[in-house]
């Protein structure tokens, strides 16, 4: 899979753009705050159908402008489709599949690193939880509408703690909370047998010492006999009075962690900026590697600001690693001479400058 065409009219600070993209690597060079995450945005935005900012659909229309607009040539096995989407001041987003009106589940395979994605590791467990869930969610929409039903169960639940409801009516909602988090814990056992071997893997390709590398769900509150049985009811039994004080419900996947260690210590902690640089890009390395397991299809990555805390040794192995997959999208304020030269029928350079977009040749 790959975009062979991008319009976009109107997108953020990005002048009227009609381009075409080749099939390997695409560096998009340029100074800060001239367009080039902008540009990665719209490509993201038209995958997963929100921006990876989390900003609202209205903030990608350009300041003084009504409308915004993006189309992409999308090319997989020798067909193609053309998918687009307006957004209009006070209107919902449009989508359109071939010119049609449609929603946007027509796939683009796509994997994005961005600078925040530091928090998958550094940050808090929610982060974690939060990351792993779109993740399988983008493959399998059922996950998705799972976390969303769970996440209304126990806000009700809550409420229902909160106001001193009866036992009765409260245990309603554990029994539905315990059948939908336990399918959702499943989703993320199972999505983790395929994907720990990945990322130590690649966490290897990428210089680092995987021998120590561990990730590890961990649920709070009750426990797996050997990751298949998963003993809900019973934490929830076990916590009911403490849950009627704390007036919060205490277990759950909403309160599990995903663990990354090494050497027996949490890499949030523990870890270098390197090696944690080096975990995030491993970790959606293997997201890439898990869809076209599943898919069947190769995955477009697009990689913002990917060389900085990195030394010259592991953008090479970086570099190395992401030419041997499909079509791959980078943005760097550096120099992209050097390794351009070394991999010139591979790699293509787009300077953007003020939100309007080159092919340097």
């Amino acid at each position: 899979m790959l975009i062979q065409e991008l319009k976009c009219d109107h997108w953020r600070n990005l002048e009227k753009i009609n381009i075409c993209f080749p099939q390997h690597l695409i560096i998009l060079q340029g100074e800060n705050a001239q367009g080039k995450t902008n540009l990665l945005e719209a490509i993201y935005f038209l995958s997963r159908g929100r921006s990876f900012r989390r900003a609202k659909d209205q903030e990608m229309v350009a300041w003084g402008e009504n409308y915004s607009y993006l189309g992409a040539k999308v090319v997989e096995d020798g067909t193609y489709f053309w998918k687009e989407v307006s957004i209009q001041l006070g209107h919902k987003k449009e989508w359109k599949i071939n010119g049609h009106p449609e929603t946007r589940k027509r796939g683009i395979w796509l994997v994005g690193y961005f600078p925040s994605d530091h928090e998958i590791v550094a940050g808090p467990p929610q982060n974690r939880r939060e990351y792993f869930d779109e993740a399988i969610g983008f493959i399998y929409s059922a996950h998705s509408a799972l976390v969303n039903q769970y996440e209304r169960l126990l806000s009700r639940r809550n409420s229902l703690l909160r106001e001193h409801a009866s036992e009765e009516l409260i245990e309603t909602y554990t029994k539905k909370l315990i059948q939908v988090g336990t399918k959702i814990i499943q989703g993320r056992i199972e999505y983790l047998r395929l994907y720990t071997p990945l990322i130590k893997e690649f966490y290897s390709r990428l210089g680092m010492n995987n021998q120590s590398l561990m990730v590890k769900y961990q649920p709070i509150g009750y426990h797996l006999d050997g990751e298949s049985e998963i003993h809900l009811a019973k934490g929830f039994e076990e916590v009911k009075e403490e849950e009627r004080k704390r007036e919060v419900t205490m277990i759950g996947p909403h309160r599990d962690e995903i663990v990354f260690e090494k050497d027996g210590h949490e890499f949030r902690t523990y870890g270098s900026q390197g090696e944690k640089k080096s975990l995030v890009l491993s970790i959606k390395l293997a997201e890439m590697s898990v869809i076209q397991l599943i898919k069947k299809s190769k995955v477009i990555m697009i990689f913002d600001d990917v060389f900085s805390e990195l030394d010259q040794l592991h953008q090479d192995l970086l570099i190395e690693e992401i030419l041997t997959h499909g079509q791959v999208f980078i943005s760097t304020n550096q120099n992209s001479e050097r390794w351009t030269k070394k991999k010139k029928d591979r790699a293509t350079v787009f300077r953007i400058e003020k939100g309007k977009i080159k092919m340097e040749k």
